[in-house]
């Protein structure tokens, strides 16, 4: 029979949250389990269709790249777990708790009409997909936005074939309060889409305008 380590005790103790911890934990995503209801505007302008991608536990949002046939889906995330793909619980509770650095992933589609086909090249679990009609105006300032940061970080980026995207470092610190659905709902709300409130996991549904 294997004796265990004089040392596991003090270290189970070590790293073990304190209960109120716990229980705000808890708390808090038990209120993020709830539905976030997002609503597109009624007859945008100069409309543009882009698509909201529900990965199970995370987000990413794929935009017209500005040329016929290619699109960009973009993501934000925790740059230790989605680039190191360190993933142990010590490094996704820290991601938790503590601000931590975070990176924008981008990913290059191709295909004529944003739907099964084009949807069909990723190679990340897909729960979902909801197609929204938004200004185009909006999507530009967007794209030009992720685009700068993406050049900015262009020459020290990352593949990851886990996550089929490379990444780059994104200003913006990662934590539970600006997770990657909380990212997503963000850009959908530049999009004139309205987000019923922040969401903590990534739990979405429609309503039409």
């Amino acid at each position: 029979m294997r004796r265990r380590s004089d040392n596991a005790a003090p270290l189970r103790r070590r790293f073990r949250l304190p209960p109120w911890l716990l229980a705000v934990l808890s708390l808090w995503l038990l209120q993020g389990c709830a539905a976030v209801t997002l609503q597109p505007p009624d007859d945008p302008e100069g409309p543009v269709t882009v698509a909201l991608l529900d990965h199970g536990r995370h987000s990413s949002l794929i935009l017209p790249a500005g040329k016929p046939g290619a699109w960009l889906r973009y993501s934000y995330g925790d740059w230790v777990f989605y680039v190191e793909r360190r993933t142990g619980p010590l490094q996704g509770i820290s991601g938790l708790l503590v601000p931590t650095r975070a990176a924008l992933g981008r990913q290059v589609l191709t295909g004529h009409e944003l739907g099964p086909s084009t949807l069909g090249q990723l190679r990340v679990p897909l729960a979902d997909f909801y197609l929204l009609t938004v200004p185009g105006a909006r999507v530009e300032v967007l794209r030009d936005e992720l685009e700068g940061i993406w050049q900015a970080g262009y020459d020290e980026r990352k593949t990851s074939p886990e996550w089929d995207m490379a990444f780059v470092e994104h200003p913006e610190a990662y934590t539970l309060r600006n997770n990657s659905n909380r990212m997503v709902a963000r850009w959908l709300t530049t999009l004139d889409v309205e987000v019923s409130r922040a969401p903590i996991l990534s739990n979405w549904q429609t309503e039409s305008p």
